[in-house]
């Protein structure tokens, strides 16, 4: 008998030697890369949209634009543009108010007409939202999703939109950042921005760190 259990032991040695336990086990969480979502709010822009764009297109990363009805009625192109390099479009009402107090018919009237804006400038529906501010209520929750929309906010707000610096928003980033992060920009601000110098640092870096850049719909795939 002690000689039948000195054999069992022998093999589970040599198969362990050529068989890992690790070859046993399923794909580890760490194999897969980190995953990040930068998402740009108050577009187009008839220059800052384009700049961003071309930045995402230097290192072949998408994001997600929520943009309000207002401005793509008055610069088209950028939201084309967007479009047909790949990014995802989200809805941000058309006049950019503040949602609270606000009743559901002129809320509802607000996504309606975003959406048939970018419809007719882009061909896509857009299925996310997000409020101006990230302010929301009852209201603006039930409304959105009775028109089919899932309200999308940020995990990281750059503060871009208070002017502050390039390395402040970098600062801001790297702080906060991990897997699964939102990052909340913007292509249009009416003062001082620095969002574009600060992503020429950030992206690579975060690249170099094994993030991958993704959508939105990218991030809730993951989940």
């Amino acid at each position: 008998m002690r000689k039948f259990f000195c054999m069992l032991l022998m093999t589970a040695l040599l198969m362990t030697a050529v068989f890992p336990l690790s070859a046993f086990a399923g794909p580890s969480s760490s194999s897969r890369p980190k995953k990040v979502a930068l998402t740009f709010d108050d577009g187009p822009h008839p220059y800052n949209t384009d700049k961003v764009l071309d930045l995402l297109a230097a290192y072949s990363i998408p994001a997600t634009f929520f943009v309000i009805g207002v401005n793509a009625e008055h610069y088209p192109a950028p939201l084309r543009r967007a479009v047909a390099e790949g990014h995802e479009i989200g809805n941000h009402t058309y006049s950019h108010p503040r949602l609270t107090g606000q009743n559901a018919a002129s809320f509802a009237e607000e996504l309606e007409k975003t959406e048939e804006i970018i419809r007719s400038i882009a061909g896509v529906r857009p299925v996310f939202f997000r409020p101006p501010m990230g302010i929301r209520d009852d209201v603006v929750r039930a409304v959105a999703e009775e028109k089919g929309y899932e309200l999308v906010l940020w995990t990281i707000d750059t503060r871009d939109w208070a002017g502050a610096s390039a390395s402040s928003i970098e600062k801001n980033i790297f702080d906060h950042v991990t897997d699964g992060s939102i990052i909340l920009c913007h292509d249009y601000v009416s003062g001082e921005c620095h969002t574009l110098e600060a992503l020429e640092h950030v992206i690579p870096v975060l690249l170099e760190q094994g993030y991958e850049f993704v959508t939105v719909s990218g991030l809730i795939r993951m989940r």
